[in-house]
């Protein structure tokens, strides 16, 4: 069974204690969320385990031979060389020698060889599952790539594409044990509802960092807080968590006030009899009293302390002036990279109105950014136009705006630069504070910053802008829990029109007053997150697909006629090369049939195994049966859907064939 164990951890970075003896277990079952502010050193706990780091003191113990599955940080220029499917699969073992010297010990009929390659396959199945490229797809796609991108090279895909290989790399590795930071990163919605239902299943331990509350709440089954104090391990969802947190808090208050009180008391008696001989022995126990009294009052402020979120991102966008009706008007709106057609959309017509805030929505690679970024007047529309209203002051928010920064530059020079000349310093300083980069950060240089200290300078000088449109493109990205629910609960009360786009369904739910869907027919408008969430997921589960519908006409006999030479010779190439397509199909049939035997003489042993009563004595036996079992149910299930594909393009070859004899 994977098991980490982590004893009387410590970790410190230029003088500041991250870990001060951290202790906690995590086993199969368990997936441990990593949470706390901003530099409390969650990414460090991790690389930490993944044994990319050491510890200043303290043990890490993984169980014995249990597989840690980490995302590696850069790719090689090889790693960039590669295919995208042939990268992921080149985490296993190869298969593909298998299967060589498998048919070479058939060839010759060596027993002994083929008795070793079968003890061998049957290893590779139990550790990486049924056919390991079926399994790397099924992820691949759950993660949102499509076919083409999977022959795609990693140095074609960008950034966000290459974070999803990379988790996909890791996924079909077979962990034991899974280290995810960030995964949610680059992910659209589909694929981080994939990833959910994955880790959900995923019977190893996992140990994650995340700032979508969402995929916090649905997927942990434990938080570990990091932060100032000492780290907390509770079970149970990160909203548990917190409403845990807060009781804690008060009744840690209340207790402390009694102990005030008390001490107070005691002390008013010491005061006013410790000179009189005769009370003076009494006043001395109560010191002793008192003492203690002191070093209980002082556990339950440091416990208090340890359980308090770090500082969070508190402030209010200040009032904007009345602008346009309309800040945004879009007519016939057409756009692509190339200039030619087709659009990235259809026919674009909408109006945004002063007031409202909308987000828009559609998968990834529909042209939401691309469409911000032509109402702003960064790309020009092919056709058409988008206008903003001209008494409309405009915000821009991206999720890569953080390149404009200098980074020699310090935060207060920056801020200074992007904000209105007339700002006062004193404003600047402030704004900073409020933004979690106080006098600290002042003087420190931009490339000294997280990504999220830099997302916090942008949105400050945001604020600093008085602008009555902010337009944003996945504002939280780089944020923290907490900054993140504060930027929230300001983009709520802030009076002005608010365009976005966002993943985070949490930031959708609670700001957005739309949502349009950006659909191949054009916009499409619901009242609320939850209604297009509701028509999404009834559109994924419905599939779409549609059957050919073939006209035959079979029962049309012509008359025979000869056939001349030529038309004889160009029927024999059109055999020929029936026949080409033909012999490939029938060998790969023959090949899933026997394997689809092998599947079914196995999930007939398990079934077998599976009414055994005594199986149930060990319950981490009957899981691993169960879980098996469910494996390759769905491998046979592929197995013969992919049969029934080669079988409809046997019988059409056969079909030509026998048009063709019947012409001679």
């Amino acid at each position: 069974m994977p098991k980490v164990t982590i004893s009387s951890l410590e970790k410190s970075y230029n003088g500041e204690d991250l870990f001060s003896d951290l202790t906690f277990e995590v086993i199969a079952g368990m997936r441990l969320a990593v949470t706390g502010p901003n530099g409390c050193g969650k990414s460090t706990l991790l690389k930490l385990v993944a044994g990319k780091i050491d510890p200043d003191s303290g043990v890490i113990a993984i169980s014995k031979n249990a597989r840690v599955g980490y995302v590696a940080q850069e790719f090689t220029e090889e790693d960039l060389d590669h295919g995208l499917l042939s990268w992921v699969l080149a985490a296993l073992p190869s298969w593909n020698s298998l299967w060589e010297e498998w048919e070479k010990a058939a060839s010759t009929n060596d027993q002994a060889l083929i008795e070793r390659l079968s003890q061998r396959q049957a290893d590779l199945e139990h550790q990486f599952g049924y056919n390991p490229e079926h399994k790397a797809r099924t992820i691949l796609t759950g993660l949102g790539f499509s076919e083409h991108n999977m022959l795609s090279k990693i140095a074609e895909l960008s950034g966000g594409w290459r974070e999803r290989a990379k988790l996909g790399r890791v996924l079909l590795q077979g962990a034991d044990i899974l280290l995810l930071d960030e995964p949610t990163n680059h992910l659209d919605l589909e694929a981080v509802e994939w990833l959910e239902s994955y880790l959900l299943s995923f019977r190893g331990a996992v140990i994650y960092v995340a700032h979508d509350r969402i995929f916090l709440d649905r997927v942990g089954t434990h938080v570990l807080y990091l932060g100032s104090g000492k780290a907390v391990v509770r079970r149970g969802s990160f909203s548990q968590f917190i409403e845990w947190r807060a009781e804690n808090s008060l009744q840690r208050s209340r207790e402390a006030a009694k102990l005030t009180a008390k001490i107070d008391n005691e002390y008013s008696y010491i005061r006013r009899f410790k000179a009189q001989a005769r009370k003076a022995a009494q006043a001395q126990s109560k010191m002793k009293k008192v003492s203690k009294l002191e070093d209980d009052l002082s556990k339950i402020q440091d416990e208090t302390e340890s359980n308090r979120a770090g500082r969070a991102l508190a402030f209010r966008m200040p009032p904007t002036a009345r602008g346009d009706k309309a800040p945004i008007t879009v007519v016939d709106l057409e756009f692509s990279y190339d200039g030619k057609p087709p659009s990235l959309w259809p026919l674009l017509n909408f109006q945004l109105f002063r007031g409202t805030k909308v987000a828009l929505a559609a998968p990834n690679g529909a042209g939401k950014s691309t469409l911000l970024k032509v109402i702003l007047g960064t790309l020009e529309a092919n056709a058409g136009y988008a206008r903003i209203g001209p008494n409309t002051s405009l915000a821009y928010f991206s999720q890569h705006q953080s390149e404009i920064l200098r980074t020699e530059a310090t935060a207060l020079s920056e801020i200074r630069r992007l904000c209105d000349p007339d700002t006062t310093e004193e404003q600047l300083k402030g704004v900073l504070g409020l933004f979690l980069l106080g006098e600290s950060y002042f003087d420190r240089p931009v490339s000294a910053l997280s990504g999220g200290e830099k997302n916090r300078l942008i949105l400050a000088s945001l604020f600093l802008s008085r602008a009555n449109l902010l337009i944003l493109d996945e504002p939280t990205n780089h944020l923290d829990l907490e900054s993140r629910e504060g930027l929230i609960q300001a983009l709520k009360d802030y009076d002005g029109t608010i365009f976005f786009v966002a993943h985070d369904r949490y930031l959708l739910g609670e700001v957005a007053e739309e949502i349009w869907s950006l659909t191949d027919t054009g916009i499409e408008v619901f009242q609320s997150f939850a209604d297009y969430d509701a028509h999404r997921k009834e559109m994924l589960a419905g599939g779409g697909s549609s059957s050919d519908s073939k006209t035959s006409d079979s029962d049309y006999k012509p008359e025979k006629r000869k056939l001349t030479k030529e038309e004889k010779r160009r029927q024999a190439d059109i055999r020929n090369n029936l026949y080409k397509d033909l012999k490939p199909r029938l060998a790969k049939y023959e090949k899933l049939e026997k394997e689809l035997e092998k599947v079914l003489e196995e999930l007939a042993e398990m079934e077998e195994k599976l009414n055994d009563p005594e199986l149930y004595n060990d319950s981490g036996a009957a899981i691993e049966l169960n879980s098996k079992y469910s494996e390759a149910s769905s491998w046979s299930e592929s197995l013969m859907e992919d049969m029934a594909v080669l079988e409809k393009e046997i019988a059409e070859i056969e079909e030509r064939k026998k048009q063709l004899m019947d012409e001679d």
